[in-house]
């Protein structure tokens, strides 16, 4: 890159789970690939998170204390529906409890255990605007 070209704008993404060591990895893993990497332990930092900011692409982890993936989806739904085509559900919990979740709308569903370079690619894919292959 010259002096002269514009400086290139990195991708904003946000990472919604109470796991400290996970937000880590995936701060790590996502700066590594040209983002801008914000994060909330909770769904009710996620959202004062997102009504600041502008996320290519968003994480969520559905089970949290105090606020919960499905009660910040509920009110994304609610407040701010054209944000769910950036969201990237990622879960543990069990198939009973991924089948109470609305799923349209939002790019994609990722379980738990989960291939790093896989969550890694669909991020990418999410954050400009590709589509998820169901």
């Amino acid at each position: 890159m010259s002096r002269t070209d514009p400086p290139q704008r990195r991708l904003q993404a946000l990472v919604v789970d109470d796991d400290l060591a996970l937000r880590g990895l995936f701060t790590t893993l996502l700066t590594r690939r040209g983002f801008d990497v914000d994060c909330a332990p909770d769904g009710r930092l996620a959202f004062d998170q997102l009504e600041r900011h502008t996320y290519a692409v968003i994480l969520v982890d559905l089970m949290m204390p105090d606020v919960n993936g499905f009660e910040l989806l509920a009110r994304m739904q609610r407040e701010s529906p054209m944000l769910l085509p950036r969201v990237i559900v990622m879960t543990g919990a069990s198939q009973r409890t991924i089948q109470q979740l609305d799923t349209r709308g939002i790019w994609g569903l990722i379980r738990k255990p989960f291939d790093i370079e896989d969550l890694v690619t669909s991020a990418i894919d999410c954050a400009e605007g590709r589509r998820h292959d169901a």
